[in-house]
């Protein structure tokens, strides 16, 4: 069993532990209790109702390898801009791409089967605004610019140069968009009263789907040889499709409502990615296009697909003041964790076999290749929204 394998199931025994025990504690507690009827429902209206909500919430980020370098000038060329020399530095790459705060919405819906309110169905999407990263130089910004990679040929740390005093100028940028968004479907029992608060058993069905694309462009003019232009892309999707199983509680005081939640969800992810790249050349007026660009190459372009287990552990606070007949105004905070998330910076291969790197003249490796490096993937953050029974 591989390291990935065994942390996922690690985590799906805890969070399914922990989730047993809080359906068992609400179990017990309403078997030990006299058989009465629910508290008396405080909101008027009948029942259905829905909520919209303003989501201001922060994803882990993207993590891709050093992607762009440079070195202070008068650094010989051999060592300008590779990867672990202590004159080199990192312009991008190897940190956090697009996990800083982002907006979103979410819409909810339920309907309650009986007047009590203790079976019901219930509904929610959610959808986070795309994050996007960019980031540009060129060789007038930094004489000295690079793209490293492991040569798998001399098998020691190299780079493309893009940028080197009296040799090459030109200019290298990387953009990264990600995307978040999700939909699940319960059914609500109620399985007692507990301390106060009506406590019920969730089951359903729950969909994730994140999205990264990660291109790397560049141009550059080698003095005496020509110009070319090529760039580099890496788009990685994760489909998540899973039985989301959980306990929810409200306790209620005049008009304010206390609202908790804990689910996990046992499923599948289908992760999928595109890569692709390709060069063009301008060399003695003749200008060809070939498949290729450094990162990208005939050994690791095209589709890829794998289907991986995973889990979705959830939990969700909620407070919400009833300021008029029907209406709460309601804030709260969620968190969520995903396993086995497939991210752009984790198709990356960064060993190359320059013999591909058009135009390619054959011979050695196959690399880079395609790789799956999955991750976790946590979001969090805090609602603000509206709630409506009619």
């Amino acid at each position: 069993m591989n390291k990935a394998n065994f942390r996922t199931r690690s985590i799906a025994a805890a969070c399914g532990t922990a989730l047993s025990a809080v359906i068992a504690i609400g179990a017990a507690a309403a078997a030990d209790m006299p058989i009465k009827a629910p508290p008396p429902i405080q909101d008027s209206g009948n029942l259905f109702w829905a909520e919209i909500d303003y989501l201001g919430w922060s994803v882990k980020g993207d993590h891709p390898p050093p992607l762009v370098t440079t070195s202070p000038a008068g650094t010989p060329r051999p060592q300008a801009g590779v990867v672990g020399l202590p004159t080199t530095t990192v312009l991008f790459g190897d940190s956090s791409v697009n996990g800083a705060w982002r907006s979103g919405g979410r819409l909810q819906a339920g309907y309650w089967f009986d007047p009590q309110r203790t079976r019901g169905i219930e509904a929610s999407f959610f959808d986070l605004q795309d994050a996007s990263t960019g980031f540009a130089t060129d060789s007038n910004a930094h004489p000295i610019v690079g793209r490293p990679f492991f040569n798998v040929l001399t098998m020691q740390p190299d780079v493309s140069g893009v940028g080197f005093p009296g040799a090459i100028t030109g200019s290298v940028a990387v953009n990264e968009s990600s995307r978040l968004l999700g939909f699940d479907t319960h059914y609500r029992q109620y399985i007692g009263t507990w301390s106060g608060q009506q406590v019920s058993a969730l089951i359903g069905y729950r969909y994730l789907r994140s999205s990264d694309n990660l291109s790397i462009p560049e141009a550059i003019n080698a003095v005496g040889f020509g110009a070319f232009s090529s760039i580099d892309s890496f788009g990685a999707t994760s489909n998540f499709h899973g039985v989301d199983l959980g306990a929810a509680g409200e306790f209620k005081r005049g008009p304010w409502m206390v609202e908790w939640r804990g689910t996990l969800a046992l499923g599948a992810v289908f992760n999928s990615a595109a890569i692709n790249g390709s060069t063009t050349a301008n060399f003695g007026g003749g200008v060809t296009t070939q498949p290729g660009g450094l990162l990208a190459l005939s050994s690791n372009i095209g589709n890829f697909s794998q289907t991986r287990f995973s889990v979705v552990p959830e939990l969700a606070l909620k407070a919400s003041y009833q300021f008029a007949p029907r209406w709460r105004l309601v804030a709260g905070y969620d968190l969520l964790y995903w396993t086995e998330v497939q991210r752009a910076g984790g198709l990356i291969d960064t060993a190359v076999n320059p013999n591909l790197a058009p135009p390619a003249a054959g011979g050695g490796p196959l690399r880079p290749m395609p790789v799956f490096n999955t991750s976790s993937l946590m979001a969090q953050g805090f609602n603000l929204g509206v709630r409506y029974n009619y």
